[in-house]
Formats: C-alpha cells, structure tokens, sequence
C-alpha cells in the first residue's frame, strides 16, 4: 500500500469515530515581514511549510477542509481554526464554521483599506 492509500485508510476508519477533525489553522500567527527585504522582495520556504502543516493530510488525502477565524493572539493578529471532514461531508464543515463565526468578536485591523466600501 503506498503512503496516500495509507493516509486515507487511516482516515476512513477515523472518521467511523468523529465527524470532523479540528487543527489550528496554521501553526503560529503571520510572522513580521523583515522591513531590510521589502525592496528585494522575500521567502523563507522552511517557515513557510512550518506554517501549513495542518492543511498537508487533507491536501494529500483529497478529503474537504475549511478555515475560520477563531479569535486573536496578544498582538492582534488573526488565529484561525482547521476543520477536515470525511468526503461528501461539506456541510458540516459549512455549519461548524459559520457557527464559530458567530461567536468570534471581529476586529478592524490596525492598517485597514475599506476598499471594497463605498
């Protein structure tokens, strides 16, 4: 069995148990852009992966996800939530989300562009 066909099976027996599996979204908050790389442009791919990965199983997997926001760390910055479910199963991902949604306080952001206000 190769490791995708693996990875699902695992998966599959999974969610015989729960309906949706809850991660962070990313592993930590948008980490500071460094002000001396603006003008050349920046990347740093090993931060980068770190930060994506809770999207990797259902990315390889094919199986539906959805992120949300969840709230906020001490600098204000954004957290979110990760949820998978098993396939066919959008609608609950749906209904999880829209129902963290409900609860989350929104903040404006410190540098905001109303663009898409009139």
């Amino acid at each position: 069995m190769d490791k995708i066909a693996g990875a699902m099976a695992i998966f599959e027996a999974l969610y015989k148990e729960v309906d949706v599996i809850l991660s962070p979204a990313t592993a930590k908050t948008a980490q500071p852009f460094p002000k001396n790389k603006a003008s050349n442009g920046w990347s740093d791919l090993a931060t980068d992966t770190e930060y994506m990965r809770y999207v990797t199983p259902g990315n390889l997997t094919g199986l539906p996800a959805i992120s949300f926001p969840i709230g906020y760390d001490s600098n204000g910055l954004p957290i979110g939530m990760h949820a998978i479910g098993n396939h066919w199963q959008e609608h609950l991902l749906l209904w999880v989300a829209y129902n963290a949604e409900q609860v989350v306080e929104r903040k404006t952001p410190v540098n905001y562009f109303p663009v898409l206000n009139k």
